[in-house]
């Protein structure tokens, strides 16, 4: 009998710790919830504008007759009552009889929509809802209108203006998504934490126990980098979360001695690990946790996240060991322009048929690039480019031709050949001024690249119609392409800029990202930084990632209160504008750097308007209670070729008016000069030290670009040359001369 019950409470007890296990670790085994969540999935409904989805085909005519608006389903989401709304007006010179619209999803014919039939000429709007069939959603989804439009039957002109339909601006796509329950693998990162599929920016929590130390800050901003070069274009939002778990994916860092309350009872781990769990509040988020014994593992397990995600499988895994990482060599970001070699097109190319356009309506043929933005382009006419090219052959009088543009301005054009020849051609990009004349008086062309931002090159062949008789014929078959072949070649071009300027910082990273690793670059921040401040880090440094495209995985970070090595580093201050060293010597770094960074912070709020012609500035000071933010630039004091980035905030607000502002496109624009005020109102930009240069250029160049303000010293300058160069010739022949008279008297 008591041997029973032994039995009785043993199997008790491992069905006791069996729970525990699970209720610690909920999405290890489901077993629980055997009829699904207990709670119901959120469903949301969503209006997809057209505008925001990027749609740009809105008017259709005889030869651009195709257009679609693309939209995406995330891997976590189910969608429902998908309907398509929207409304268009038709040329009136269309024939109702044989002229409509035909509508596709996904390639499957939706519906076909007569044109001008029971319609008043005055008025030939019309809309439609059309209700899509939901099991033909994919992961990429294309609603696609065709015309098909007659203004004459006999013989019809398709390049005539009288053929076509124009889509109202206010389409939109309705749709039902209902949050799925996926399976807490690894080998599905990014997802679901980043989607491709998902077109919109990127926003994931950073969940913390409490305000953390620089090494876990390191881990942070390690692993933001990488999400934001995953998110690339979409731009990426790092929230940062004290001690609570947000109703969204997202991401957790926990070491044995500091856990969130949330998952206070989870078990602590003897190596730095990556764990994928459900959220034990809201089962339907995912949580990826970084663990570690101590702060120091958390960055070993980031960088083993961000090199070796491809091969983890499962819900858990350690870091057993991380070979030594080479360190990046200067202007090797993985999206920049190489500066040792020419580099092919079929090196940026993101799909194998993007170099490729058929038939008239075809689109552009677009590449994106990105430069260093230190490029020294000074009295060049623009970056080399080898363009090589192929066509089906083209009748003598059909005047096809290709175009070139930068940026959506015009470069060259070429006329298409009559062969199936390649055809290969050698031409500039033209390089684009800086806007802000006041920082550099020594600016280059006026229009094409832009040094500071990512480029788009477009290539666009424009096939024409032959006339057959009377009647414009269409031929089939037309293709062009652009050899992979081709290259850009920027190798012949050192490296030196004018410094501060905010625009190169706010748009490429730079200097803190010559190096795609940012091995030169140390942040410093308040004692207790905000979670808005940390926030604005790891928002910036995964801007920096999607410009690199590789994770900053040799960042440092330091208090402002630690007397750091400042030496030989570019270094990004992040705190209020009165934070202060506290404990340390006069003469140290960190004191000298505060009183330099104050400085340049005074300076911008409180320089008023000057006359650039004169050295004397209005000295306008004034005491506010406003929010308000300031970003400034200025040489290091520890190190000529280095520079200090300094983003101050008044408060927990003017954080937000600065992150908003570094996560805007329009309003990177407008951050420029060497300092930028930021309030309620906007931006607004004031130069204010003196500039200072960074980079090599051969000595002949660096004396003639210099100088090349001031004519009358150059002149002098080259006036001694030759009177030196004069003299030493004429010593070299008098010696001459003396050899031979010497030579003669022997």
């Amino acid at each position: 009998m008591i041997k029973k019950l032994l039995n009785t409470f043993l199997i008790l007890l491992l069905i006791s710790s069996a729970y525990k296990v699970l209720a610690i670790e909920p999405m290890q085994d489901k077993t629980l919830f055997v009829n699904g969540y207990p709670e119901s999935a959120n469903v949301s409904s969503l209006q997809l504008g057209f505008e925001a989805l990027g749609f740009n085909g809105y008017k259709l005519d005889g030869v651009n007759n195709n257009s679609r608006v693309d939209f995406t389903n995330r891997v976590d989401k189910l969608s429902t009552n998908l309907k398509l709304n929207f409304s268009y007006t038709n040329s009136p010179s269309l024939i109702a009889n044989v002229s409509h619209l035909k509508v596709y999803f996904n390639n499957n014919l939706v519906t076909v929509l007569p044109i001008n039939e029971k319609l008043s000429v005055v008025k030939n709007t019309t809309s439609h809802s059309l209700n899509l069939n939901a099991k033909y959603i994919q992961d990429y989804n294309q609603i696609r209108f065709e015309l098909v439009g007659y203004y004459d039957l006999n013989c019809q002109d398709y390049f005539s203006r009288s053929i076509w339909t124009e889509i109202n601006k206010s389409s939109n796509i309705t749709v039902n998504q209902k949050q799925l329950a996926i399976d807490s693998r690894l080998e599905y990162l990014p997802e679901p934490f980043f989607d491709a599929k998902d077109y919109n920016k990127l926003n994931l929590p950073f969940v913390f126990a409490s305000t953390p130390n620089t090494q876990a800050i390191e881990a942070a901003a390690t692993l933001s980098s990488w999400f934001g070069a995953q998110a690339d274009w979409r731009g990426a939002n790092f929230p940062v979360v004290l001690n609570k778990a947000p109703e969204q994916h997202s991401v957790v860092f926990i070491t044995n001695d500091s856990k969130p309350d949330f998952l206070k009872d989870y078990p602590d781990v003897e190596k730095p690990t990556i764990e994928l769990i459900s959220s034990p509040i809201h089962r339907y988020n995912k949580m990826l946790l970084i663990l570690g014994r101590d702060e120091k593992d958390l960055k070993t397990a980031v960088t083993g996240l961000v090199f070796g995600h491809k091969i983890m499988t499962g819900r858990s895994a350690s870091i057993e060991a991380i070979n030594k990482l080479p360190l990046r060599k200067a202007y090797d970001a993985p999206r920049w322009l190489r500066s040792d070699r020419p580099v092919h097109f079929d090196e940026l190319i993101d799909y194998p048929t993007q170099l490729q356009a058929e038939g008239l309506n075809n689109g552009p043929i677009k590449l994106n690039v990105r430069f260093a933005p230190d490029l020294f382009t000074w009295r060049e006419k623009g970056i080399p480019i080898t363009l090589q090219y192929r066509n089906t052959p083209e009748s003598e009088a059909s005047n096809s031709r290709l175009n070139m543009l930068i940026n959506q301005r015009f470069i060259n054009g070429f006329i298409l050949a009559n062969t199936d020849s390649a055809n290969i051609s050698k031409t500039l990009l033209p390089l684009i001024a800086n806007t802000d004349t006041s920082q550099n008086p020594k600016n280059f062309s006026l229009n094409g690249i832009n040094l500071a931002t990512k480029n788009e090159l477009n290539f666009d062949f424009r096939f024409n119609t032959i006339m057959k008789g009377k009647c414009p014929e269409v031929p089939a078959g037309q293709y062009g392409v652009i050899d992979g072949n081709s290259n850009i070649d920027v190798s012949g071009f050192n490296h030196y800029i004018a410094l501060p300027d905010l625009n190169v910082f706010a748009n490429s990273g730079f200097p803190f990202t010559k190096y795609a690793d940012l091995q030169q670059t140390l942040v410093l921040i308040d004692e207790v930084p905000s979670p808005k401040a940390l926030s604005v880090l790891f928002n910036l440094t995964g801007h920096f990632g999607a410009i690199t495209g590789y994770p900053a995985h040799r960042i440092s970070v330091a208090h402002l209160n630690e007397d750091a090595n400042l030496d030989d580093k570019d270094i990004l201050v992040i705190a209020k504008p009165n934070s202060i060293a506290n404990n340390l010597d006069e003469d140290a770094q960190t004191n000298i750097l505060l009183d330099n960074n104050q400085r340049a912070i005074k300076q911008a709020i409180y320089n008023g308007a000057y006359d650039e012609q004169t050295t004397d500035k209005v000295q306008v000071s004034i005491k506010s209670s406003g929010d308000m933010a300031v970003i400034t630039g200025f040489q290091s004091p520890f190190d000529s070729e280095r520079s200090i980035v300094s983003l101050s905030a008044t408060s927990q607000k003017a954080f937000t008016l600065l992150d908003d502002a570094l996560m805007s496109s329009e309003a990177l624009a407008q951050i420029k000069g060497s300092a930028a005020v930021i309030n309620s109102q906007g931006i607004k930009t004031i130069k204010t030290d003196e500039q200072y240069f960074v980079g090599h250029i051969p000595v002949h160049t660096l004396i003639w670009f210099h100088l090349s303000d001031h004519p009358f010293v150059l002149a002098l300058l080259s006036i001694l040359t030759l009177l030196l160069i004069s003299f030493i010739i004429w010593r070299l022949l008098q010696a001459l001369t003396y050899k031979r008279l010497t030579e003669g008297d022997e």
